[in-house]
Order: C-alpha cells, then structure tokens, then sequence
C-alpha cells in the first residue's frame, strides 16, 4: 500500500505542521477500506497509539467487540466534527489489526472521503491532560489555517515562536547591534551569545534547547563554516582509553593524551584537534574514522595504526544516547545568519535572515555519518603524563549547512 503523500499532500502536511508537530500516521483509503469499514492499523499507527497510552494491540483479544473507542476530530474545510473510531484485532490466524471511522461510506457519499484519498492520522494533549485523536483528509476537502488553529490550536513550540517573533522581528529591523560583551575582539560565539541576550535568553552551557527546552538558537556570521548541532562525549567502556584510566571523568583527557600530537601551542602537552568523518571522507590524518555499526547500534570512533595498520574501537556512542541528545537539543531550531563589522574597537553584528527547522530524523542523522556530511570534531589539549592539565573545547557533532534539509526536513524562511 502506497501511503507516500504526493507533493500537494506534502504540503498540506507542512502546514498542518506549523500548527502541531506531534508525530502521525498516514493511510491511504482504498474502495474496500471503504466500503467494508475496515482499515490497516500499520505500525506506524499502531506505535502512535501505544506511546500515547490509547491502544496497545498486542493487548487486544481478537473480535470487534474486544475493541476500544474513542471519540475523535474529523477537521475538514469550514467545519470539524467529532467522529467515532473504533479500534480492534479480527477474529482470525493472522490476529489483523483494524480500525474503523464512524459513518465512513456516508461521508464518501457525501465527497468528504474519496477512494484513493491519504488520510493525516495523529493526537495531541488537551488543556484537560486528556489526549485526543484528529484526522484531517490530505486530498480532498482540506481545512485552512483557521480551521486548524480554531479545531486543534498550537503545540507548545509554535506558541513560543509566536511569543518570540516581535522580538525578532524588532532585532532584524535594528540595523547593526553592538557586541553585548562590549568592546573587544569579536570571538565566533559573540554572534549567538548577543543574539540570546537580545531575546533575553541567559547564556549558558544547557544540554537541551536554548530557549524554555523547546527552540535552539543556532546563529553565525559565515554560510560556509560547519553547523554545530550538539556537544555529547563518546563512551570508552572495552577500549584502550578505559584500560589506561580508571575513572570515567578523565577519559576524555585520557583519550587525547594517548592519540593526541606535540602540542605547537603549549610546550610539553599532547593536542588533538581533528575533525573526524566517515571511511571515505575521514578529514584527519591521525587515522580516525566513524563507523556506523547498525548490528551493534553504535557509532564507534575507529583508529588504525600508522605502524601496523591494525584497527581500533578508540570509543563509541550508543544510538540511544545519540537519538536522546539530538532530540533533547533541537525540538526545534532558528537558525539565524548575521553580518559582523567592527567600529571604533566594537563588534556590531546585523541579523538578517532566519530559518525555522523542527524536530530532525534520526535515521537520517545516521545515513548522514555514513556520507561524511555529518562529522564530529574533537577539540582540546592535556599534559602528557602526570595529573591531567589543559583544556577541552566541547567536542561537537556538526554538519554541513547545506544539508540541514536532509535531517530536518522543510525549513522555513521566516518572513518579518
């Protein structure tokens, strides 16, 4: 069954999320859908009615009467209704999943439901804590932004950025600001530090998204550096690094000392300051490379020997870990791009387009590693014996500006 939107579709779902980003299931109706009331529970569905705590099929006993009913919104151009969905296992071997819509065959009768139409399937959370089940016809019949906002409101996210875009709007249109840590050199993070102060946003180092957990400000002066999207140190348990330190803590400084190079800059200190990208686009001469290990469910950091060629697990992340980190960090991200200048000894920077992405695709985040557009940069420095010395610069998964549509799908222009 082909539930791909086409590309009207496509942008209906846009749309739809703009409103409200909670995930969704898609279901593409066919004449016996229809006709016999008896629609896929696909797993995507069913996974969205488990971790909303309405329907766990696995629980079900066979037979429509064993089912469970909710009451739902059917939002359609000029008007929403509620409408009953029943969902239940049938009463054969194979145990098939199903749901039905109340009134089906009436509302095709009536052209509100054509064969061949996708249906938009997700829930949200009530003012009343209550979830409740919506369903919007992608093809035929499909509501306006009114009809959205007046049915099912806004998610959390885009009440913030309702909040937030005044004062964006009154930054864009502000010319060139000064430097919000006042004279001096403009260092690259002055850009995003002054912008968060604008917004009154305190400057700290918070491992979810900068603005309430739920937007990220991404901000920079040039289109052509990396993108950085999260900081998260690997893990070193079975390694060499966990066989030469003890402590968890120092591994990190650990890791540097034994794979590191004589410092240029600090006389009698090991440095390590690399990017490092897949097998084919390592970007390091050190002989590392990341490896994404879809068995094991890790993305192991890989050096290889320059004496003997011989390969190594220098340290890993687990896919958990990194799925976590990268949703915790951009629920939602503005990505703002700035001009720079200097006057007079002060750093003034001109914000002048911004771009709104949500939530991104963890499956994507790994084909990406594979590619080589996604990389992660080590940064930092240590003595070479001893008690470690010397300073770590927050080590970084980055990724190519260009790319940022691959992970996180549309990215909005915003328009001020």
């Amino acid at each position: 069954m082909i539930f791909t939107p086409y590309s009207d579709e496509a942008n209906v779902i846009n749309m739809i999320r703009r409103f409200r980003n909670e995930d969704y299931a898609l279901i593409r109706l066919t004449h016996t859908m229809i006709d016999k009331n008896n629609l896929d529970a696909n797993g995507i569905l069913r996974d969205l009615l488990f971790d909303w705590e309405l329907v766990d099929y696995d629980q079900l006993e066979n037979g429509g009467s064993h089912g469970i009913s909710y009451d739902a919104l059917f939002i359609q151009d000029g008007k929403t209704e509620s409408v009953k969905i029943k969902f239940y296992k049938v009463a054969n071997d194979r145990s098939d999943r199903r749901f039905s819509i109340e009134t089906i065959k009436q509302r095709m009768e009536k052209g509100e439901i054509n064969e061949g139409d996708l249906l938009y399937i997700s829930v949200y959370r009530q003012s009343t804590g209550y979830p409740l089940i919506y369903l919007i016809n992608l093809t035929h019949n499909i509501p306006s932004e009114n009809d959205l906002f007046n049915a099912i409101g806004v998610d959390a996210i885009t009440n913030l950025f309702y909040k937030i875009r005044p004062r964006l709007q009154r930054i864009v249109n502000s010319g060139f600001i000064d430097n919000s840590k006042g004279p001096g050199h403009i260092d690259p993070k002055d850009v995003g530090d002054t912008l968060e102060f604008l917004l009154g946003i305190t400057t700290n180092n918070r491992t979810d998204a900068d603005c309430q957990g739920l937007i990220e400000i991404k901000s920079k002066g040039s289109s052509g550096t990396l993108d950085t999207l999260f900081t998260l140190r690997p893990r070193f348990e079975g390694t060499r690094v966990a066989d030469y330190e003890p402590k968890d803590r120092y591994r990190v400084s650990a890791f540097t000392r034994l794979y590191g190079y004589d410092s240029d800059a600090h006389s009698g200190y090991n440095s390590l300051y690399i990017t490092i990208g897949s097998i084919e686009a390592p970007h390091n001469n050190q002989g590392f490379y990341l490896n994404v290990n879809d068995e094991a469910k890790r993305v192991n950091i890989i050096w290889t020997d320059p004496k003997t060629g011989n390969r190594e697990v220098a340290a890993y992340w687990s896919f958990n870990d990194l799925r976590q980190q990268l949703y915790l960090k951009h629920p939602s991200t503005l990505w703002v791009k700035a001009e720079s200048r200097e006057i007079n000894g002060m750093g003034q920077f001109k914000y002048d387009e911004i771009e709104f992405s949500r939530e991104p695709q963890f499956t994507t985040f790994l084909s990406l590693i594979k590619e080589g557009i996604i990389t992660y940069d080590w940064r930092g420095y240590t003595t070479k014996t001893g008690p470690y010395s010397g300073k770590n610069h927050g080590n970084a998964w980055r990724i190519k500006p260009t790319a940022r549509t691959y992970l996180f799908g549309e990215i909005e222009r915003v328009k001020l």
